[in-house]
């Protein structure tokens, strides 16, 4: 019966199959922190989308970096020994780009660029119960007035195709060149407010029928966030 690698012998494979030396290096390469890779050798349990980023972008096979298969585990999956169609790992995937523009959830970010720094992995069964994965764009926010909810740091999954405002929901919103992440709803009377979970900010009430209502936009209501270890 085939073995179920530790936490630390995954990472340590997948050390030595990308060619680093260093947790550091292999956390700079899957966009997360030292200390999440670190967490994972004590809780010995390597998180999934770290597995399917490594069998996407490198072409490892999933069966080989979880289980002890013999002298050859870890390989590519074209050099993975011979199993049957039945045995393979298989795992339905969306990847998701994670783009260089900035949410702020402070006083708004300037930084708007569209260019893609990476993709991420989720489970394609759990984000079309979410919506259209083509729609979908990670952003990282900067700033503390959406905390103790969504932290300085986190990654927001913005979902373009939703961008019918309903009340109380988070939404990523252009001002002219700024892009904030901010609870928003409608008022009487045209206004438009944003809103910040931490209390410390006041929220900011626009009228739609004022010099401002072009310039705003509504991108896409956040649909997913995450906190990194």
């Amino acid at each position: 019966m085939r073995t179920r690698k530790t936490a630390s012998t995954v990472l340590n494979d997948l050390l030595r199959l990308l060619g680093f030396s260093k947790d550091n290096q292999l956390a700079e390469w899957l966009g997360v922190s030292a200390q999440a890779v670190s967490q994972a050798r004590k809780k010995d349990k390597v998180p999934d989308g770290w597995l399917v980023q490594a069998a996407l972008r490198q072409g490892f096979s999933l069966d080989a970096l979880l289980f002890d298969n013999g002298p050859e585990s870890g390989g590519r999956q074209a050099e993975a020994e011979s199993c049957n169609e039945d045995e393979q790992v298989k795992v339905d995937i969306s990847l998701v780009p994670l783009v260089a523009a900035r949410l702020s959830a402070g006083g708004g970010s300037l930084e708007t660029d569209g260019k893609v720094l990476n993709h991420f992995a989720f489970r394609q069964d759990w984000i079309q119960r979410k919506g259209n994965p083509e729609d979908m764009v990670l952003m990282r926010v900067y700033g503390d007035s959406m905390e103790p909810v969504i932290h300085h740091n986190d990654l927001v999954l913005v979902d373009q195709g939703k961008r019918h405002i309903i009340p109380h929901a988070v939404f990523a919103v252009g001002i002219d060149d700024e892009i904030y992440v901010k609870q928003v709803e409608t008022q009487p009377g045209h206004r438009l407010i944003l809103r910040s979970f931490n209390e410390r900010y006041a929220p900011v009430e626009i009228d739609m029928r004022g010099d401002l209502a072009d310039s705003i936009r509504i991108l896409g209501r956040v649909i997913w966030w995450c906190h990194e270890a």
